[in-house]
């Protein structure tokens, strides 16, 4: 049974080989599209296998489509042309999907070149290059040079006019997909265009392709009339085969941009609607619409315009372009191949150590355990060594937490020493003057006539109410039990009102994001600080008004209060250390791990912005 299995093995091995000629000739008719007579070479095959593989690879490139009515095992078999077959068509079949798979088809196409170089057939690489090249041209952008490889040995291999069209409509593409511009090569290489072409028959397939790339160059140029001409050529060398419709839509497509760039939209409505005719798969909708939303833009329909963009959009992360690039796809198969040689590596090491420790277990064995001993001793010294040190650093944090502590307290009690100085203060130079002169003016009645008592009589009023709304606005300047009930926020707001009201400065308060409560002890803190510069405002500005906006962007919460009082020195205000001032109120935010920047100009008011991390 295995001497027949062998026989059979070679005689179907030989019977592929035979076909050499047929194959050959096969792709010798795809390479030059002339899609006829590859259909007629692959129903000629008496091999059934190579025939139905012949026929359905035929039909992927003419179709480009990878749903198929050929029912075809594509299990890798042991006949390595068919197994180069099997390969090609796998690999279209990833380029031609509606989501197309570069990495499967990157990773079939490496296979079928592998398989053509073992079998040393130039037919066959050369074939297996086109398919390489095809793939790397239908990127929408090319950011580096990995074709590079494939274009040279496709070079160095070409045999007739046939592949020297191919070469320069590779280079063209290439040349002129960089992500930043236009490449210096592409005008070298289209100046070789018209000279090939020369000798070709214009009833040639690649002439629709030739006139096609002449109306891309004037298109970069920005010579539409010309762009248009070229175009309008090469859709009018085109046949009613179906397997034109692809290149159909892309013509239609290129002639509805070229009419939007020369003004006649309804032109360009007309191209891109039959552009849509002739599409079938996802990459093409996402060009329509996105040029659909050019010209309803163009046309100031600006709802129409995002709702074309939106749709282009959707379908360009449907298609993972931004991740589903060749470029991706050839890095993590290279990344692949690293890691497998990195594990053979690494499995070789292993194996190197395991045999080296086999060979001398026994001369160490005794010598191990007098090291382990020794170890086992030197272990529990680190350990107890360890335990000690990690006692001693307890007690150091504990050290510090209770300095900090203390200092805490210290600052708490310094900082309501200084407040009460501050409310003795207010209440000694404010109102003891301000009622040293009620007392003057009582006094005055007794020397003065009955008219003049009326007048006495009024600006005595007028005194005692100052000295009355003083009385109240310290009072509520004081008052901080506000916080712990409605929070920051009100309390803040209150204050304003109130201070408004009593002081004559108009206050605004400005809040963002602020929906939940902070800290307690933070809200009180920051309430203090903005009492300190309404207070300062008050009595150093001269400010008539005052906008204070509290915004919360999530980690940080940002204050900035500024007036339109008379501004000041920022540098000579912050040298001074006396008083409860900008220095104090920057000691403060630094005790919040928060940062203060002040600006203000003489006369031009003062701008203070407060972050603190929450």
């Amino acid at each position: 049974m295995l001497r027949i299995f062998v026989v059979l093995i070679l005689f179907n091995s030989s019977d592929l080989l035979s076909n050499n000629k047929g194959i050959h000739g096969f792709f010798d008719a795809t390479k030059n599209k002339n899609y006829d007579l590859a259909v007629k070479i692959a129903e000629s095959q008496e091999h059934l296998k190579l025939k139905n593989h012949l026929s359905l690879l035929v039909n992927l490139l003419m179709e480009k489509d990878a749903i198929s009515n050929h029912e075809v095992n594509l299990e890798i078999g042991l006949d390595t042309e068919l197994n180069f077959i099997k390969y090609l068509i796998l690999g279209y079949q990833s380029t031609f999907k509606d989501k197309q798979n570069n990495l499967e088809a990157f990773k079939n196409f490496s296979k079928a070149i592998k398989i053509a170089d073992e079998l040393k057939e130039i037919k066959l690489i050369r074939a297996a290059h086109i398919a390489m090249l095809d793939l790397f041209a239908g990127e929408i952008f090319i950011g580096s040079k990995q074709y590079e490889p494939y274009l040279d040995r496709f070079m160095n291999i070409k045999e007739d006019q046939t592949d020297e069209a191919l070469i320069i409509f590779y280079k063209l593409i290439f040349s002129s997909k960089g992500i930043d511009n236009i490449d210096a090569q592409y005008y070298s290489n289209y100046k070789k265009l018209d000279s090939i072409f020369q000798d070709f028959s214009t009833t040639h397939a690649f002439y629709p392709v030739y006139y096609y790339e002449k109306g891309m160059f004037y298109k970069i140029e920005e010579d539409f009339n010309k762009a248009e001409d070229f175009f309008m050529k090469a859709d009018s060398l085109l046949g009613d085969s179906n397997h034109v419709r692809h290149f159909r839509n892309k013509i239609a497509w290129q002639l509805a941009y070229v009419y939007l760039q020369k003004g006649q939209n309804e032109e360009s409505k007309r191209y891109l609607n039959l552009s849509k005719k002739y599409s079938d798969r996802l990459r093409e909708q996402f060009y329509e619409n996105r040029l659909a939303s050019f010209i309803h833009y163009d046309e100031d329909k600006f709802d129409s315009a995002y709702h074309y963009l939106r749709k282009s959009v959707d379908i360009e992360y449907e298609l993972g372009y931004k991740n589903n690039t060749l470029e991706s796809s050839i890095l993590t198969v290279q990344n692949q191949t690293d890691k497998l040689k990195l594990d053979k590596l690494e499995l070789e090491t292993s194996n190197v150590k395991i045999r080296n420790w086999a060979i001398f277990l026994g001369t160490l064995l005794i010598l191990g355990s007098l090291i382990g001993i020794l170890i086992h001793k030197n272990t529990k010294r680190k350990q107890l060594l360890a335990e000690q040190e990690k006692t001693l650093q307890q007690q150091k944090v504990s050290n510090l937490l209770k300095e900090q502590e203390l200092a805490t307290i210290d600052a708490m009690v310094e900082g309501q020493e200084k407040e009460r100085q501050r409310v003795a203060n207010e209440l000694h130079d404010d109102l003891g003057s301000l009622m040293a002169a009620v007392k003057l003016q009582f006094n005055s009645l007794e020397a003065s006539d009955k008219k003049e008592n009326l007048e006495t009589f009024a600006k005595t009023e007028s005194l005692i109410d100052e000295a009355y709304g003083k009385i109240r606005a310290i009072a509520h300047a004081k008052n901080s039990g506000l916080i712990a009930k409605q929070g920051l926020l009100q309390a803040v707001k209150q204050m304003a009102e109130k201070v408004s009201i009593a002081s004559g400065l108009n206050i605004l308060v400005h809040d963002h994001g602020l929906d939940n409560r902070l800290e307690n002890s933070i809200e009180l803190m920051l309430f203090r600080i903005i009492q300190e510069l309404i207070t300062n405002a008050i009595k150093h500005a001269e400010a008539t008004e005052m906008n204070i906006h509290i915004t919360n962007h999530g980690e940080t919460l940002n204050i900035l209060v500024e007036d339109n009082g008379k501004g000041m020195l920022v540098n000579a205000i912050q040298a001074d250390s006396s008083g409860m001032g900008l220095k104090s109120i920057d000691k403060r935010i630094n005790h919040l791990h928060g940062t203060m920047d002040v600006e203000s100009e003489l006369g031009k008011g003062t701008v203070i912005i407060l972050d603190i991390p929450i």
